[in-house]
């Protein structure tokens, strides 16, 4: 399926940006010092603004997304051992990738040696005590939701606010619309501020070029060799063993998600890949009443890909910027990955915006979000294509764990 309309420009563009950020970076290496030192700040500015709108926009599309898809659950009382499984797999299966993006970090070490300097006011973070880390997701009033810090407490209140939807019954109704269309809205509004992004890239790329030179490139493509790695591990072997779990054969299983699973790559998109999945987890016999249930909240909630994603970037940004992890931070970077990943909205580039809250929990510059907007296509389009693929395995299992049967091929 080929890129359409505006996705496929805003791609080019970004690619471009890339392209000529890298060549105004190479060609600053030879002007003179002041001449670089003093265009190098104005092209990080460019992604820098970046940053900021970003800042802005995760409180409320946290608390959107999430209230709505909670409160969307009032039709689906009836069928709460699959939601129960649904969300005991979702999160283990996020989870175990998470631990993998940290093991990726760890054996590839990708931005060792690079040397970005912290921000002129940027301080380590003092480690976190358990009792500090259980606080920290409660903030003490409700201004504080509106921060990047806040951003856990806020996902607190909005699945709290979404189950008062699905008590409130019929009158709650109107407040998921609410909630839905608040949802549509912050989701389009990202869209838009997407539209900045191949300008932030090419003030990032010229920025990091101009001023670091062709390590930084190396530092990228160890990068992704240690993502889609990791990435594809994930995908072959332990989607083969949860779908063999299920009763299905792994080989059956690939042969039918190979359509999604580059649908997905091509796109950036969970959302847009939904038709292709339901019907890859139709002909692998999926149940309707499973996969009208799973892969609709999945394509929300259940993101292995953006897990793994985030857990190694956390790391690779630390190392750029040479800031030490202690070992209960890099437990709490698995537990933010996992948290940011259900927070993610199905959308491209996605995962990166919410990066700047696995970022901001772990007190790490968040400069590394348009670090990592730099490459965001080619990572965005792995994670993407396997957290649309972890939706189907799962379905696959669930039907088992709830007492349903695979149906035959016809």
């Amino acid at each position: 399926m080929s890129l359409k309309g505006a996705g496929a420009r805003l791609l080019i563009a970004i690619a471009v940006g890339f392209l000529l950020g890298l060549l105004v970076g190479f060609a600053l290496l030879y002007a003179p010092e002041a001449t670089r030192s003093g265009a190098a700040t104005w092209f990080k500015a460019l992604g820098d603004i970046f940053v900021r709108l970003i800042r802005v926009v995760i409180p409320p599309l946290i608390f959107f997304t999430i209230a709505a898809a909670v409160a969307s659950m009032a039709d689906l009382r009836r069928l709460g051992m699959v939601l129960l499984w649904m969300f005991i797999l979702y999160i283990g299966t996020s989870a175990l990738a998470a631990f993998q993006g940290v093991l990726a970090g760890t054996i590839f070490q990708p931005g060792v040696g690079v040397g970005l300097k912290p921000p002129a006011n940027y301080t380590p973070p003092t480690p976190p005590s358990a009792v500090d880390i259980l606080l920290s997701f409660f903030q003490t009033d409700f201004s504080s939701l509106l921060t990047v810090g806040g951003s856990m407490t806020m996902i607190i209140f909005a699945i709290i606010l979404g189950v008062a939807a699905v008590l409130l019954g019929g009158e709650g109704r109107n407040l998921y619309t609410f909630l839905s269309l608040g949802s549509k809205v912050m989701i389009t509004t990202v869209r838009i501020v997407m539209y900045y992004a191949p300008v932030a890239i090419f003030g990032y790329a010229a920025w990091l070029i101009s001023t670091y030179g062709p390590k930084m490139l190396g530092a990228y493509g160890m990068f992704l060799l240690a993502q889609y790695s990791f990435t594809f591990l994930h995908f072959f072997v332990i989607y083969s063993i949860i779908v063999a779990a299920g009763g299905l054969n792994p080989l059956k299983y690939f042969k039918y998600q190979f359509t999604p699973f580059l649908i997905a790559y091509t796109t950036r998109s969970s959302a847009v890949n939904l038709p292709y999945n339901m019907e890859a987890a139709r002909r692998m016999g999926v149940p309707d009443e499973v996969f009208q249930i799973t892969l609709p909240i999945g394509a929300t909630v259940n993101m292995d890909g953006t897990a793994l994603y985030q857990a190694l970037s956390a790391l690779f940004i630390a190392q750029l910027f040479g800031i030490s992890l202690t070992p209960a931070q890099v437990g709490l970077a698995v537990v933010a990955a996992v948290i940011g990943s259900v927070a993610t909205a199905a959308i491209p580039g996605g995962g990166t915006i919410m990066l700047a809250f696995v970022l901001g929990t772990l007190g790490l510059p968040l400069e590394g979000v348009g670090i990592m907007m730099v490459i965001d296509p080619i990572t965005d389009a792995i994670r993407t294509a396997v957290n649309a693929s972890g939706d189907t395995a799962c379905s696959v299992l669930i039907t088992k764990l709830v007492g349903l049967k695979l149906r035959q091929e016809s």
